[in-house]
């Protein structure tokens, strides 16, 4: 084969097989395979680089001939293993100089003449393909039209292949599938320095509705699931059905604009969810990432279908792909967070600070958060307002919660006094009953007394007797009656007002232990920013909001 043929079909083995396996597409290797492609026929003086160094390829030619020891399978192991130390200094420059070597002799065993590959062990003459019937069959002539032939072809099939190569195998696999797992890997391999941009062809998992151009991508959720920025502005996902907002049909992610990313985390801990903006650069794009925990009510939305990038549940706020107009949307800017990290992905086109030393870390303000609960029976009264500043110890509120337990004893004194009253009443009215029927038993006795007299004297009967006695009895029992009422009444009276009291004593109790309750005072040092009341299982939860000022 001509020094073309041997050319073309080691450049093309770099390409459809070298590259695909890890050497690096670049100038120098392709310059090297194609040099060592060439050099076994340093054994003739014929061929061009005998040509080069004639005083070696005619020494050569003359001692052991034309395609036997530099052509031969020993020769080529041994030149490996003499070459061992460019193995260790450059991996690619060795594999591409045996690898364009070895080519050689394998391309000449389609000649007529075949190769003694196994030279000096044997005589023997391999060539490829072999026929018996027939030696010379599919061999060609070294310089005849078919070997220029086979050159050209070998230089034609290395235009694909180069354009594979300088692709990425990888990447060229990637654009056959087309498919949402392809994308992917795209776009993490594109994202280390660059915007990606995808050509879409998908539709909408709940309307149907169809999908279709460029889009920009903007993260991946797993190897499923990438999210790209709507022409709402607002985050969606595109993945397989039942798995994202978008059912891909066919994607393809490219390189778009040149980008930087930076990955900063944020301790909010005792911080408002607004302070993040004072971490971020306005003029790039940020993603926050993370659970924050909080005592404050928000409403969130919480296992829904469509990707939201802030949903929550109980006292968790959750962010994935969150940017501030979406901390604005939830109206989460003052939302008070107790403990929590975010991660602050940051995607620009400028170049960011490459030392963490570099960037400058604002001083955020501290903030603290004090919560009372008041009951429905309770009212509150502000000493302070939003904006005023406040000390350690001083009041804040009060809370009238001993109020009511006042109002409970001075109800008890009025109960207490209306028994009294009615008592008194009930007492004199008894007592005038009980001064009349004493006053009708000493009637009634004067005049059973009188009778009985009477009687002694023979002036009167039995039975007149009898029917006085009758009388007395009847009015001494009223009597004992009216009595027994009046001491009853008494004690049923007493016994209601010592229960009061003993209830008034109590809730004094209550009252005073209320009072030393009630007083809400400030920790520290600050300014009021808010007063939040968001009412909360029947009752209201009033919590202040102070910036710390040291």
């Amino acid at each position: 084969m001509t020094a073309p043929t041997h050319i073309s079909f080691a450049g093309f083995i770099y390409l459809l097989i070298l590259t695909t396996t890890g050497i690096s597409l670049n100038l120098v290797n392709a310059s090297i395979i194609a040099v060592s492609s060439i050099l076994p026929d340093i054994d003739t003086g014929a061929s061009t680089v005998g040509k080069i160094v004639p005083f070696i390829s005619t020494n050569l030619e003359r001692k052991y001939g034309h395609r036997t020891l530099t052509h031969s399978a020993v020769f080529v192991v041994a030149l490996g293993v003499i070459l061992l130390p460019i193995f260790l200094y450059n991996r690619d420059m060795y594999v591409c100089l045996i690898v364009g070597y070895a080519s050689h002799p394998f391309l000449d065993t389609m000649t007529v003449n075949g190769v003694k590959m196994f030279y000096p062990f044997s005589s023997v003459k391999c060539v490829f393909p072999f026929e018996v019937n027939n030696p010379h069959r599919y061999r060609l002539q070294t310089g005849s039209k078919m070997d220029k032939m086979l050159g050209v072809i070998f230089l034609i099939g290395c235009i694909p292949t180069f354009v594979i190569a300088y692709a990425g195998y990888e990447r060229f696999v990637r654009a056959a599938q087309q498919n949402i797992e392809a994308a992917v890997r795209d776009y993490n391999e594109f994202s280390k320095d660059h915007l990606v941009v995808a050509e879409v062809e998908a539709y909408s998992a709940l309307t149907k509705q169809s999908l279709k151009g460029s889009i920009e991508i903007i993260g991946a959720l797993n190897p499923h699931i990438l999210v790209f920025k709507g022409s709402d502005g607002r985050p969606h996902t595109l993945g397989k059905e039942f798995q994202a907002d978008y059912v891909v049909e066919s994607i393809l992610c490219s390189k778009g604009e040149a980008a930087h990313s930076a990955i900063r985390n944020v301790d909010l801990s005792n911080q408002l969810v607004s302070q993040v903006a004072s971490f971020i650069d306005t003029s790039a794009e940020n993603y926050f990432f993370g659970d924050l925990t909080t005592s404050d009510k928000v409403s969130l939305p919480e296992n829904i279908k469509l990707f939201t990038p802030i949903t929550g549940g109980g006292s968790t706020i959750r962010f994935n792909f969150a940017t501030l107009d979406d901390i604005r949307t939830f109206n989460l800017e003052y939302v008070y967070v107790s403990k929590g990290i975010l991660t602050i992905k940051s995607i620009s086109t400028h170049q960011f600070p490459k030392n963490v030393e570099d960037v400058v870390i604002p001083k955020l303000d501290n903030f603290t958060q004090i919560s009372i609960a008041v009951d429905a029976k309770e009212s509150i009264t502000f000493m302070k307002g939003k904006g005023d500043t406040t000390h350690v110890n001083e009041l804040l509120a009060l809370k009238n919660s001993a109020r009511f337990f006042q109002d409970e004893i001075d109800l008890n004194w009025e109960r207490i006094a209306s028994l009294k009253s009615e008592s008194v009443s009930s007492i004199f009215d008894l007592d005038q009953k009980i001064a009349n029927t004493e006053q009708a038993v000493r009637l009634d006795s004067a005049e059973y007394a009188n009778l009985i007299e009477l009687m002694s004297k023979h002036y009167l009967s039995g039975g007149t007797l009898q029917g006085s006695d009758l009388k007395w009895k009847k009015e001494k029992q009223v009597l004992s009656g009216l009595v027994a009422s009046r001491t009853s009444q008494l004690e049923k009276a007493s016994i209601a007002i010592r229960r009061l009291e003993v209830q008034n004593a109590e809730l004094a109790s209550k009252a005073s232990a209320a009072q030393l309750h009630s007083e809400i005072r400030s920790t520290v040092n600050g300014i009021l920013v808010d007063i939040r009341q968001v009412p909360h299982n029947n009752k209201t939860q009033v919590t202040f909001i102070i910036r710390r000022i040291n």
